[in-house]
């Protein structure tokens, strides 16, 4: 067999496998999305019915780091932020077992980081 015929049968092994990975990589991104909500119904019982949405979001978004404008959250949960989360930023997004709603984000793992400037959130996976 010649040289030329031999690199080309492992140029064609090689896009055969590219091919194969291309497809579990696409299986894997479906059952990120559809584990976790399946994997966490526990945790999504502790959140109350009003935030959920954003808990399914954060859930179903497999990532580790999302930020989010307050607008883009607003959309999220269907109806506007309270005041107190616009005017006292740090204490609403404060990541503490006393605000009922910060369980949305916290019984699935993330933390909020707010940044008071741009009026954003990052939530960020737990990795403890």
């Amino acid at each position: 067999m010649e040289y030329s015929q031999v690199i080309l049968e492992m140029l064609e092994r090689i896009k055969v496998l590219e091919n194969k990975v291309k497809a579990l990589e696409e299986k894997n991104e479906t059952t990120q999305i559809i584990e976790p909500l399946q994997n966490n119904k526990a945790q999504l019982e502790k959140v109350s019915a009003k935030y959920r949405k954003l808990t399914e979001f954060l859930l179903s978004s497999g990532k580790m780091r999302i930020c989010l404008t307050y607008p883009q959250i607003e959309e999220i949960l269907g109806f506007s932020l309270p005041d107190t989360a616009k005017k006292y930023k740090q204490s609403y997004w404060a990541n503490t077992a006393t605000h009922s709603y910060a369980s949305s984000w916290m019984a699935v793992g993330y933390k909020a980081r707010v940044d008071v400037d741009n009026e954003t959130v990052t939530f960020e996976k737990n990795l403890y």
